[in-house]
């Protein structure tokens, strides 16, 4: 121990991570930080976010992106769409959000003629047309749906009669709509991408399994399939996928309640008592058309007694491909044999795992990790528990709060603090855009300079004078009142007449309440905001720029404890007299230091003035007692950033008194 009269100069010991089990005073990690991660077994600021868009359409709950054709494509599933956006390689400016179309109909048939109440189909398809089956002539949504109430095959034809009998002359074709993607605010989408191996167009396979609020939900919705790439008309369009194919049909829509994967080049949907299915594929792997559910590489099967709620592929080695299932109470692996007899093995690995959600499973290298109900997980060949005593899953939020993180490579547990940046609902990474892209929760809306109605005709249209349309735009939102919890309506068309020299702007739905020539009008930029992560230092948004505030608190430092390097088993009661802290950071922009303390662990803890310095500071002269001491470090200005190097504090013995 120091002579009571001498000041001694120590390594602050303090060991990687962030403790927030148990209490303050019993470990050497860090007992507290915000956006902050450690490299090297040191406290590093996490990088900056970028604002990519406001997608006003909807809070993402499902993300996938991928690089095609020289360009990056992320598409997103809300309660109510697949928004689409587009971006370079590397950075975030792109175009989005365009809302795609989901269309209404599936298993598309070539109509020969028609009445107002039956349509002629060629060939026998009494099969695909059945009593009950519904029908549609239009796959746009809203399009008028016939029940068919008989089928008959005759001379190489089948008529189908419907009802209601207002079929439109002169139709071509017909499409059945048994189903339809519905919107909710429980679909929690799942995503996977097609590749064709003949370089054909690249499929996005997308599922909306109505599983937010209940990872157990039995209602089945149908899988949807587009083109990667817009039309010529810059339009991206979405149908369901039924069996329609091979030499089997069923014609019945590929449904599940669990999601969709691809394990390549094979699509499978999972679900409820242990669902798992997959679709035919020839022995060549050419073709892959995703509409037969029949052929004999196909299979049907239910390998658990509780719900399949996420698959993603695996090396397989010779079985290949491979999968892993995750239910709710198993994990299940899927290999492909090639044998005739059984060309799929189904193996549970593990009947004691838990899994807290489908989105809760990444991988890292091969291997596996998932948070479990109570505990955490990985699978390297095996199922392991994953030792966390530092970090346990907290609070009441009904959204991300927070993100706990380990590190693998150094097999360290710490967070984000409840950072913002750490509120997110979705997100993904590629091998090819550079960085995280991430979706947030958090509703933003800014309000634009207003400007002064000429004059309204009917409940949704407005006049502005001048040409507006730069400034009023299909798509963009507008609001009547000065009021940011006002309601908002979205652009339909906005048209600039020449001779009035009038902008007309109509919305999408009624105002209400009504509006008249005089009053004013506000166009918003709104939405919920998706992010380039790890880019910078600071949070870029489209109206400027903020600093990311972030700290790190160190574990406590005493004599009771032992010293400021290390526990010790006995101490010395007395306080600790903190003279000087050598700050030792690679560090831009100004830092901050608070000391906290407090005369015992259950006591009320005080905290100092805060000490600024920069990256030319030597040193910080203190004079503070504390029996119980931490420090806290943190940056919160523009470009600020900071890693931790060795940090010297000079201490001696204080007063005796606690």
């Amino acid at each position: 121990m120091a002579d009571e009269n001498l000041s001694v100069v120590y390594t602050l010991g303090l060991q990687p991570g962030i403790k927030r089990d148990g209490t303050v005073f019993e470990s050497r990690e860090c007992t507290d930080g915000l956006w902050t991660r450690f490299q090297r077994g040191v406290p590093r600021k996490i990088g900056g976010y970028a604002q990519m868009f406001l997608d006003q359409f909807g809070l993402a709950r499902g993300i996938i992106a991928n690089a095609y054709e020289g360009q990056n494509y992320i598409f997103t599933g809300t309660k109510d769409s697949i928004d689409t956006f587009t971006t370079s390689l590397s950075y975030s400016a792109g175009t989005g959000p365009n809302k795609a179309n989901i269309l209404v109909g599936y298993a598309e048939t070539a109509v020969t003629s028609n009445t107002s109440s039956t349509f002629v189909v060629t060939g026998d398809l009494t099969t695909k047309f059945p009593a009950t089956t519904v029908v549609v002539f239009d796959q746009t949504p809203g399009a008028t749906k016939y029940t068919v109430s008989g089928s008959v095959f005759a001379a190489g034809n089948t008529t189908v009669t419907v009802t209601p009998t207002s079929i439109p002359a002169s139709q071509t074709a017909v499409w059945i709509a048994d189903t339809e993607f519905q919107e909710s605010p429980n679909n929690l989408w799942q995503f996977d991408m097609q590749y064709d191996p003949n370089g054909g167009s690249m499929k996005v396979i997308a599922h909306p399994g109505l599983n937010l609020n209940n990872i157990v939900n039995s209602i089945e919705t149908q899988v949807l399939s587009g083109d990667i790439l817009p039309t010529a008309g810059g339009q991206w369009y979405f149908s369901g996928l039924a069996d329609i194919s091979g030499a089997n049909p069923t014609f019945a829509p590929v449904t599940c309640d669990g999601g969709v994967v691809m394990l390549y080049p094979f699509m499978f949907i999972y679900g409820s008592n242990g669902l798992i299915a997959n679709n035919h594929v020839d022995a060549t792997y050419t073709d892959q058309n995703l509409t037969d559910w029949n052929g004999p590489l196909a299979n049907r099967v239910n390998m658990a007694a509780g719900k399949i709620v996420k698959g993603m592929p695996v090396r397989g080695g010779t079985n290949s491909p491979s999968g892993l299932f995750w239910a709710t109470d198993s994990l299940i692996r899927v290999s492909f044999t090639g044998n005739s007899q059984q060309y799929w093995k189904y193996d549970i690995i593990s009947s004691q795992i838990s899994v807290m959600s489908s989105n809760a499973i990444v991988e890292m290298d091969g291997v596996y990790f998932w948070m479990g109900v109570d505990r955490f997980y990985m699978y390297n060949g095996s199922v392991q528990v994953l030792p966390n005593d530092k970090n346990p899953p907290r609070g009441t939020a009904t959204e991300c709060t927070d993100a706990i993180i380990y590190n693998v490579k150094d097999k360290i547990w710490y967070d984000a603090g409840s950072a913002d940046g750490a509120q997110r609902s979705c997100g993904c990474t590629t091998e090819v855009f550079p960085t995280p892209i991430w979706c947030g929760w958090e509703y933003e809306l800014t309000l634009g300079s207003p400007d002064i109605i000429d004059s309204v005709s009917g409940s949704n249209t407005i006049y502005l004078e001048g040409d507006q349309t730069p400034k009023y735009f299909p798509n963009k939102t507008i609001q009547f009142l000065d009021d940011i919890t006002a309601p908002s309506y979205v652009i339909a068309t906005a048209l600039y007449d020449v001779p009035t020299n009038l902008t007309e702007v109509v919305t999408t739905e009624n105002i209400s309440p009504a509006v008249s020539a005089g009053d004013t009008v506000f166009p918003t930029t709104s939405g919920y905001g998706m992010w380039q992560h790890e880019i910078g230092t600071d949070e870029v948004r489209t109206t400027g720029q903020l600093a990311v505030p972030a700290y790190f608190t160190t574990c406590d430092i005493s004599w009771v404890g032992g010293n400021p390097a290390q526990d010790e088993a006995r101490g010395i009661n007395r306080r600790l007299h903190l003279r000087r802290v050598e700050p030792d950071f690679v560090q831009t922009g100004e830092m901050t230091l608070e000391v906290i303390g407090q005369p015992f662990a259950q006591s009320t803890q005080t905290s100092s003035p805060v000490f600024t310095f920069t990256s030319d500071t030597g040193k910080i002269d203190l004079r503070i007692e504390n029996r119980e001491t931490r420090l806290k470090f943190g940056s919160n200005v523009n470009g600020g950033s900071y890693q931790m190097g060795r940090i010297l504090v000079t201490a001696e013995l204080g007063d005796e008194r606690p």
